[in-house]
């Protein structure tokens, strides 16, 4: 009878071992966390593999805009004619066709994720003026437009693998006073952003993203070539995402000169000085000039145009390539005038160092209007209070010309995928170019640790559109670079790099989504990195590390770190004797992987007191990191 009790135990041990293991083996599974049903169904249909790829059915749509437009500085009134080639690459038969109109936040009436009052930049929104399908004529009652999303039910379907040609003729009044990634900036400076019709998204996951713009979240691109013409009065000068192809039409033989020479220079060419301006031969003479522009296989098209404002112009080796650098500043801006030569250190970084990808466009231009916002190839930015702040802005808005933009990432529902990347990577040149002396990211972790697990820290994986102004904000920047920075402390530069440049190697000009990021670092790595992902990605909660007790084993001094919401952070133990000397220990979040205690022998002396960093390191509860042993 024992004996068979014995047996017994014994087996019930042996399967209850098993299935703790088949838990744990099931737990460390990228492919097993929670994967929604939009995405299950994308590796279904193979548009998608778990190792990172796309899958051997995976398409991407191609959107090509030929534009014409003029724009009146006096009415703000732009008026445009657009011809789209759409390149339905997809297996699917289209009945219908989706167009953002983000130019409709400011349309009355509409939903907004912020109240703009009463304010005159309320209008009527875009006026569509014609919609031409197929050689086939659209009246008003044949298409609804709904918030920000123009819906069209089409006469013909749009066939798989077919091309269909689009014509779409509209004006609309853009906005004087109020400032959301673009604006007026004084009397005569404009950023114009968000200004044309554009076709949704189709892809593999949901069909048709019909999702309308209410403002916080930002935007999901197909890529295209571009063919601009726009007319404004004479004596504006434009700069754009696109390269300008009718440079001696418009500017006077020696500015020509000028232009021509920043382009294959590393020198700073004062292109338009204040002198320049004075003297007002920039430009030849005309009352309307037509400024033309193309570029391929980009996701979007904004510009800039002013009156007033100064230009310098040179440009950077990134790769095989010769990169134009322009910046657009106003004269009283104090660092805008060193923005070229910080732009040529940012470009040689990112080439040769992190993410060690060369700069996927032919150009970059810093306008200096307001805020910070990024386009292909061109960035709207304020001015920063200090020369870190400046180089910080200039690097983080550059970097998403890398993500989202080269990469095709869906701003709208994992805003983290870019903010998050480009909030973290920038700040490494930063703190290598730096004259100050602070601690690699330690504000952006104080920033964290104020906002972690409050109501405001949702996990990762929620979509971004769902998310309320101040959530987003959190979400998108916050919780995720410093997720980025714990997983780049774990792994290391050169894997985190590597890891980069595969994830854009296979997805430029493409749609990737959360776990084609997950399985190509899971890749590079050699490691299923799921317990890692899981908390961070997946969960609520944020790290939480405190302390365990003091104790003496074979006449070893021992604390235990308890990890209490097992979050995987760093480890940063620093141990304080009774003679004021310190001692810091060190420990890769790995420790975490599968325990969520840790005992870290202490060699030395009487201990006094007992800290975890919570400045480097993240961590919700700051007050618990500190443990007195001797007053």
């Amino acid at each position: 009878m024992i004996n068979v009790i014995y047996r017994m135990n014994k087996t019930t041990l042996i399967l209850l071992f098993i299935l703790f293991l088949s838990i744990t083996v099931f737990s460390q599974k990228t492919q097993e966390l929670f994967i929604s049903k939009e995405f299950s169904k994308a590796y279904k249909k193979q548009t998608r593999a778990y190792n990172g790829e796309s899958g051997v059915n995976y398409f991407v749509n191609q959107v090509d805009y030929n534009i014409k437009a003029s724009f009146n500085p006096k009415t703000r009134v732009i008026d445009g004619t657009e011809i789209i080639t759409y390149h339905n690459n997809s297996g699917d038969t289209l009945e219908y066709i989706y167009f953002n109109l983000y130019m409709d936040l400011f349309k009355k009436g509409n939903a907004r994720d912020w109240d703009m009052g009463v304010s005159s930049d309320l209008t009527n929104g875009v006026n569509i003026k014609q919609i031409i399908i197929k050689n086939q004529q659209f009246t008003e009652k044949e298409y609804y437009n709904n918030a920000s999303i123009l819906k069209v039910k089409l006469k013909e379907p749009i066939l798989p693998n077919s091309i269909c040609k689009v014509q779409l003729d509209w004006d609309f009044i853009f906005p004087e006073k109020i400032k959301i990634r673009s604006g007026q900036y004084g009397e005569k400076n404009f950023f114009i952003a968000y200004w044309y019709p554009k076709i949704a998204v189709y892809d593999d996951i949901v069909g048709w993203n019909t999702r309308g713009h209410t403002g916080v979240q930002e935007f999901y691109n197909d890529a295209g070539d571009y063919n601009v013409e726009l007319t404004v009065p004479g004596d504006y000068t434009l700069w754009s995402t696109a390269i300008l192809q009718n440079t001696e039409e418009l500017y006077n033989s020696k500015y020509v000169e000028r232009i021509k020479r920043s382009k294959t220079s590393e020198d700073i060419i004062h292109i338009i000085s204040q002198e320049d301006r004075e003297e007002g031969k920039v430009l030849k003479k005309s009352k309307k000039k037509t400024w033309k522009f193309k570029s391929e296989n980009t996701p979007d098209f904004a510009f800039a145009l002013s009156k007033t404002y100064l230009w310098d112009a040179t440009s950077v080796q990134s790769g095989e390539k010769r990169i134009s650098i322009n910046t657009a500043y106003k004269e009283e801006s104090r660092d805008f005038k060193d923005v070229a030569k910080i732009t040529q250190d940012i470009i040689r970084f990112y080439t040769d160092s992190m993410p060690g990808i060369p700069y996927p466009y032919p150009q970059f231009t810093a306008f200096n209007g307001g805020g910070g916002m990024e386009f292909p190839g061109m960035v709207n930015d304020g001015d920063s209070y200090t020369l870190d702040a400046t180089k910080y802005l200039t690097a983080h808005e550059l970097g998403h010309s890398y993500f989202p933009f080269y990469t095709g990432l869906n701003e709208q529902k994992y805003a983290w995928m870019d903010e998050g990347l480009i909030t973290f990577f920038p700040q490494i040149f930063v703190f290598r170019t730096s004259k100050e002396n602070e601690p690699f990211f330690r504000n952006r972790i104080l920033y964290y640790n104020q906002s972690a697990a409050s109501f405001l820290d949702v996990p990762l994986m929620i979509p971004s559109d769902d998310l309320s102004r101040v959530a987003y904000r959190t979400q998108a920047y916050s919780r995720s670079s410093s997720a980025f920075y714990e997983l780049y402390r774990l792994i290391g530069e050169e894997k985190f790099s590597k890891s980069l440049q595969l994830f854009t190697e296979r997805w430029h000009g493409k749609h990737p989504i959360p776990f084609d990021l997950f399985f190509t670092f899971n890749q590079v790595v050699g490691e299923d990195l799921a317990w890692f992902w899981k908390p961070w990605f997946f969960e609520m909660g944020a790290p939480d590390l405190t302390f365990g007790d003091l104790e003496t084993r074979d006449g070893k001094t021992f604390i235990t770190v308890n990890n209490k919401s097992g979050f995987p952070v760093e480890i940063s133990l620093q141990v304080i004797y009774t003679d004021e000397s310190v001692n810091t220990y060190r420990f890769s979040s790995r420790v975490w992987k599968d325990t969520n205690n840790y005992a870290v022998e202490i060699i030395g002396g009487d201990i006094k007191e007992l800290r975890l960093d919570y400045e480097t390191t993240p961590d919700a509860y700051p007050e618990n990191n500190i443990k007195i042993i001797l007053k």
